[in-house]
């Protein structure tokens, strides 16, 4: 056998041992969780919160005019422990029952160049290959669950940063300002690539017949 099939046989089994590991992945509604959490659970939580954290920081630190700032970051810290730990909590009860993911990340069995191949693809950067669909879509749900799970836990950074990125409030706000500012970037790429995710999902859910019928 030749180094060339050597190499084309290593590499078939890779994507063998990935298509075995793909077998049943599928998203049932990740996407459903997500926007019910961030329109109606997170909203309300964040209220209930703030208001129960306010009224704990005027009962600890008293309700004078030049307390309102030690009230108010006392109700939002209480607040993003709580968004946190609900968000952790939803997690586990409404997302993660909502994706069959598979022990195993899939993508292990594969090389960095072939995993760059398969992101490009889902991110809508590569056209797609038909012969690896199954691993790209296991691997796109995969991807969409650990981007699902970020989203729940990122209302805890403004809660806790907002507060203290006040001018006056603390020496270090310009510091926090500029921490603010970065994590409203990065939950900017969070979900626009758990979209592109999704969208890839649903583009490729009957790509397979509709080529093969073609």
């Amino acid at each position: 056998m030749s180094a060339i099939d050597d190499l084309m046989a290593q590499s078939n089994d890779r994507w063998a041992s990935a298509a075995r590991k793909a077998q049943g992945i599928a998203d049932n509604g990740m996407g459903n969780a997500l926007r019910t959490y961030f329109v109606l659970y997170l909203p309300i939580g964040v209220v209930v919160l703030i208001t129960v954290g306010t009224l704990g920081g005027i009962l600890a630190f008293g309700s004078g005019a030049d307390q309102w700032p030690s009230n108010l970051w006392f109700g939002c810290f209480f607040a993003a422990l709580g968004v946190m730990v609900g968000g952790l909590v939803y997690n586990a009860k409404k997302v993660a029952p909502a994706a069959e993911l598979g022990r195993i990340d899939l993508l292990m069995s594969l090389e960095n160049v072939e995993r760059k191949r398969i992101r490009r693809q889902i991110y809508g950067r590569a056209s797609i290959e038909p012969e690896h669909l199954a691993v790209t879509r296991g691997a796109a749900v995969q991807l969409r669950k650990g981007l699902a799970t970020q989203l729940l836990l990122v209302p805890f950074f403004p809660l806790a940063f907002i507060p203290q990125a006040v001018p006056g409030h603390s020496p270090f706000w310009w510091f926090m300002a500029i921490a603010v500012v970065a994590q409203a970037v990065a939950v900017v790429f969070l979900v626009r690539e758990f979209q592109q995710t999704g969208r890839f999902l649903a583009h490729t859910a009957g790509y397979t017949a509709g080529h093969t019928a073609g």
